[in-house]
């Protein structure tokens, strides 16, 4: 166990993480051109428009993410529109991009994103005209909602080879001291999380597994056993006693006491939270002390920029954040973490007058 064994899943899983991330950005460069593109945007640019004349044309707000979206896109080494003097227009030597060609580059296991992409694409637009809707309206809204997308992204290998490399960073005797322990999941989504969790230690763990939106609440709980058995066909019995709890919660307001939880678990959720650094707060909180917390988080440089600004036109959703940030929060929460791999896999005990007890 440790990190060359938590980097051996993941690669193992993604294959060249550079590659892969490189795609990744390619698909949601696609949305956050399209966006504008489908209000005329880009239409309009074929002629020199200042700033002002774009927001007035189309009734955009002028805001720091309408400025983001254009210059970002004016910034990139292939940029579909140029920013000179004051003024934006079309670059006349870059074709916008093609979903149907980038689909027959992108491999398998990345296609689920775009799903996820297009299911985002209008609340892009949304936000540039000063719409902004949250997180937990945007996850249920519409004929195929967001949730169901965000399913079968969830059910992608990337995600459970992630999930598998926190816990093989971790020491043997943390692993058997959380056997029988009660355990946190928050932002539980499908279940296929709780489900592998629940696996990983053959039932013998208490799991409290909660999302912020209901919808993922339902389809968790509606998958557990499933999923169980479709992973696991001679997975041990479940019981009254080791069936996991779901139940909607807000990471930032956990209607938990000090103390309740002897470990605490979340993936890739951060920069869907208004407040990263109260959910790291919260999360912290409720963990007993000589407690787990685990995770995973990408961070900047890292990071794709584009996700970040497709996420970030949520209402309530903070996008994502620098590493040392990362690190400052849990910080000032009183625990230490060292993330490793460009995941962030992080796995620290919160210091308290257990101390590092594994009883």
């Amino acid at each position: 166990m440790g990190v060359l064994s938590a980097w051996w899943k993941i690669l193992r899983s993604v294959g060249n993480a550079r590659r892969t991330s490189h795609q990744a950005d390619q698909l949601f460069r696609f949305y956050l051109i399209r966006a504008p593109d489908e209000l005329g945007v880009c239409r309009y640019l074929q002629q020199p428009r200042t700033y002002g004349e774009i927001l007035a044309e189309f009734d955009l707000t002028d805001s720091i993410y309408t400025r983001e979206v254009l210059d970002r896109l004016a910034a990139e080494r292939r940029n579909v529109i140029v920013s000179s003097d004051g003024h934006y227009h079309l670059n006349p030597k870059v074709p916008l991009p093609k979903l149907d060609e980038l689909m027959a580059s992108t491999p398998k296991h990345i296609q689920p994103y775009v799903m996820l992409a297009e299911g985002l694409k209008d609340s892009i637009a949304d936000r540039l005209r000063g719409e902004r809707v949250g997180v937990t309206e945007l996850f249920e809204r519409g004929e195929v909602s967001l949730s169901d997308r965000f399913n079968t992204l969830l059910g992608t290998g990337i995600y459970s080879a992630v999930r598998a490399a926190v816990f093989a960073a971790l020491p043997r005797s943390d692993l058997q001291w959380l056997r029988g322990k009660q355990l946190l999941e928050v932002g539980c989504g499908s279940g296929l999380e709780t489900a592998e969790i629940w696996l990983l230690f053959h039932g013998d763990i208490h799991i409290t597994a909660i999302d912020r939106v209901p919808r993922m609440v339902e389809l968790a709980s509606a998958n557990f056993e499933p999923t169980l058995d479709r992973l696991d066909p001679d997975h041990p019995p479940v019981t009254r006693h080791n069936r996991p709890h779901f139940e909607q919660g807000n990471i930032l307001a956990l209607g938990y006491p000090d103390g309740t939880f002897d470990a605490v678990f979340s993936q890739f959720m951060l920069h869907w939270t208004s407040d990263p650094a109260r959910a790291i707060r919260e999360s912290v909180r409720v963990v007993r002390p000589g407690g787990l917390v685990l995770g995973a988080q990408s961070t900047k440089p890292i990071v794709n920029p584009y996700l970040d600004l497709v996420i970030r036109s949520q209402r309530d959703s903070h996008g994502f954040f620098w590493g040392e940030e990362y690190r400052r929060w849990y910080r000032d929460a009183g625990v230490t973490v060292r993330p490793v791999t460009p995941a962030g896999i992080i796995g620290a005990r919160k210091p308290g007058a257990e101390g590092n007890s594994h009883d």
